[in-house]
Order: structure tokens, then sequence, then C-alpha cells
């Protein structure tokens, strides 16, 4: 009997501890995924595509003169980086080119080239409201940028003589997006978007317009990385 009872207590003095720490491992288990899941002290880089307004492409062809146009009006690509201060947001800069135009003419004097660039660069905030929904696969998001969006035109003539004539000037403008990020793993991200850029006017015509406002539509694929914070 006594026997017995020394071998249900030594028994007992080796299942706690296993017990105990079984439980400490789960609980690390668990808040490994938590962390692995959490967005907090990681970077996310991205490359973004879509369109900002329509694309077209005209030639013209008139008595004694040649005019072949070829037009992209729209938010060509951008590159952008996001530091996530918190699990759901984030402070962004990015970096692209919205918009590109060139244009030959010829007519009996000679030909003239005109091309213009048009390139947003904005700083701003990225937040994903995480507990609109259970998963934590799709994660809608809103964000808000501002800075300044540099044009730049030049033009070159041909004839008797070369003409090369080149400027660059600033508007300040904004982006308000909102939208949804996908994640594929733990590395990758897919993103949806819909917004609207408001740009002030260029004090001359860069390229075809003095003003580039208008909605955006875009798909974006991005890298998150880092250890990230509990």
């Amino acid at each position: 009997m006594r026997s017995t009872l020394k071998a249900m207590i030594a028994l007992l003095l080796l299942t706690f501890p296993i017990s105990v720490m079984g439980q400490t491992l789960e609980q690390t288990e668990s808040a490994d995924r938590t962390a692995s899941n959490s967005l907090r002290g990681k970077h996310h880089i991205e490359i973004t595509a879509g369109l900002l307004s329509e694309v077209s492409a005209t030639q013209e062809v008139t008595a004694g003169n040649v005019t072949t146009k070829s037009e992209s009006s729209g938010f060509l690509g951008s590159v952008g980086y996001t530091y996530w201060v918190e699990d759901e947001w984030g402070i962004t800069f990015r970096a692209g080119v919205s918009d590109v135009d060139a244009t030959v003419s010829t007519n009996g004097s000679g030909t003239l080239v005109e091309s213009a660039t048009v390139v947003p660069v904005l700083f701003g905030v990225k937040y994903q409201p995480a507990r609109l929904i259970d998963s934590d696969v799709m994660r809608p998001f809103a964000s808000v940028s501002a800075g300044p969006y540099v044009g730049s035109a030049s033009e070159v003539s041909t004839g008797v003589t070369t003409v090369v004539e080149a400027r660059t000037e600033t508007a300040l403008g904004s982006r308000l997006a909102v939208g949804l990020d996908i994640r594929l793993s733990r590395l990758f991200r897919l993103g949806f978007a819909g917004g609207y850029h408001f740009v002030a006017d260029f004090d001359n015509r860069i390229g075809s317009e003095t003003n580039y406002s208008g909605p955006e539509f875009s798909l974006s694929f991005g890298i998150v990385f880092g250890k990230g914070k509990k």
C-alpha cells in the first residue's frame, strides 16, 4: 500500500511539470502565430500598376502636314514603401510615373517632337481596420497621402536649325484611396485599390494638359518582411 502511494506521488510529480511545460509551449506557439500575422514593426514594399484616366493613340494626316500623336494619359506605375507602426496603420512613401505624353508633328519645314511626364512623390498614412473581418487573409484599407507632382516637358524642333527646349514644374496634390489587401502567404500581398488624385494646375501645359486630377484604379503586388513586434 505504501509503495503504491509512493508510485502515485512520483507520477504526479512527473506529470505536473510536463503539463506546465506543455501549456507554456502552447501559449508561446500561439503568441508566435499572432506575431507572425501582425504587421507591427514590419516593412512592406509594393509595385503598383493601373489607370488614372483614358489611354488613346491618334494619327492625323492633312495636306502637306502629317501629325502622329501617341498619348498615354494614365497611372502607369509606381513603387511604394510602408512601415507598419502598429498592426493596423503605417507610414507610406510612393513615387512613380502618372502620365506620359509624346507627340511627333511633321510638316514641310521640319519635325517637332514633344514629350512629357508627371511624377507624383507622395507621403502619407495607410489604415487597415483588421477587426472589420474575421479572417486575417483579407484586410480592407484606406490611405491618404500628399506631396509634389513634378511635371517635365521637352520639345525638340528640327529643320534648318535644331532647337531644344525643356522645363520642369511642380504642383501640389493629394491622393485618397480605399481598397483591399489579400495575404497570399507570410511574405506576399496582393492589393486592389480605387481612389482619386487632387492636383493643382501647372502654370504651363505639361503634355496635353495643365491639370492631372482624376480617378485611379490600380493593382499592386507587395512583399512584407521584418521580424515585427508583439
